[in-house]
């Protein structure tokens, strides 16, 4: 039983449509930007990285760890230290289109485009945080069923024993 309700978890969990985790409000900048510019960004919204974007479509992404790397060599703009390895997906895409990549390691963060436009942004948080709530889902799942099984199961059983014949006639 255990191992046919992990395949219907995993199962499940490869069907959730990014649409429905990305973070919509994605905190961008644009390449001509300073590390400064860039560190005080991320620092006032609380986020590890940024979408870099020209004409409202992601270029790149620049993350803590560039911007440490940028300072530390001198560097002054976003341009100079942007990782341009990423992989937009659409926001109809399913979470097992990108599990392979994410899993790969090099990859952590999907920006996601509509019409060449940047709408949303999915991220290993995002991804933990679907998994938690999918995760919740099933348990409730699993007790519901777990408990009309055991009223159907105490119904037959009282249905079909001697103490209703002698209670009822």
């Amino acid at each position: 039983m255990r191992a046919r309700s992990a395949i219907l978890f995993f199962w499940g969990l490869k069907m959730i449509k990014i649409r429905s985790i990305m973070t919509r409000n994605v905190i961008t900048i644009s390449p001509g930007s300073t590390l400064k510019e860039a560190a005080q960004m991320m620092s006032s919204k609380s986020v590890s990285s940024l979408v870099v974007v020209e004409n409202g479509k992601p270029i790149a992404i620049v993350s803590e760890n560039d911007i440490i790397k940028g300072t530390i060599s001198n560097k002054k703009s976003v341009r100079n230290v942007m990782s341009r390895e990423f992989m937009s997906i659409s926001p109809s895409a399913k979470f097992s289109e990108i599990n392979k990549s994410m899993r790969g390691g090099k990859i952590k963060r999907f920006p996601i485009v509509e019409d060449e436009k940047l709408i949303g942004l999915i991220t290993e948080t995002d991804i933990i945080q679907a998994t938690r709530d999918f995760t919740r889902f099933h348990q409730i799942v699993q007790e519901v069923i777990l408990a009309i099984f055991g009223f159907a199961t105490a119904f037959f059983l009282f249905y079909f024993s001697p103490i209703r014949a002698l209670v009822f006639g």
